[in-house]
């Protein structure tokens, strides 16, 4: 029987490495390193509907951010059921979180993109179904 977190995080993982940008991908404690520049953190849920809404423990952000010391670079993969993926970036989620456990909401109405929001605010402008994985090779050398 397929785990829900193998196949949620499945379902992110194929586009990435389907990208021929992906050289390395390798499992870290929390997440992912690709192409050993970035770090990627999944968080699925199973809700079939927008809103879709991600918990954050204090541990978890204790843990991102000591991987940000070491690679600087942090995505959040955000599963949204069978919908999509939405992504936003560590030091994104850190403001919409107030750096302590909380929450972040992606939100989408059909042929739409994403609104992401959080315990401590609302991110600006919305976020793209086509966002991953490009979003993991910008910036990288």
């Amino acid at each position: 029987m397929i785990d829900k977190q193998e196949f949620y995080h499945g379902a992110a993982i194929i586009r990435l490495l389907e990208d021929e940008r992906c050289q390395k991908l390798q499992k870290h404690s929390l997440g992912y390193t690709v192409n050993d520049e970035t770090f990627i953190f999944l968080k699925y849920t199973t809700k079939s509907r927008s809103p879709w809404r991600f918990s954050f423990s204090r541990g978890e952000i204790e843990g991102l951010n000591a991987i940000a010391n070491s690679f600087g670079r942090i995505i959040l993969v955000l599963i949204c059921g069978g919908d999509g993926i939405c992504t936003i970036s560590w030091q994104e989620a850190s403001e919409l979180l107030g750096n302590d456990a909380g929450w972040i909401s992606a939100k989408r109405n059909f042929n739409e993109q994403y609104g992401v929001a959080g315990s401590q605010g609302k991110l600006k402008g919305k976020i793209s179904l086509l966002e991953w994985p490009s979003i993991v090779f910008r910036n990288q050398s």
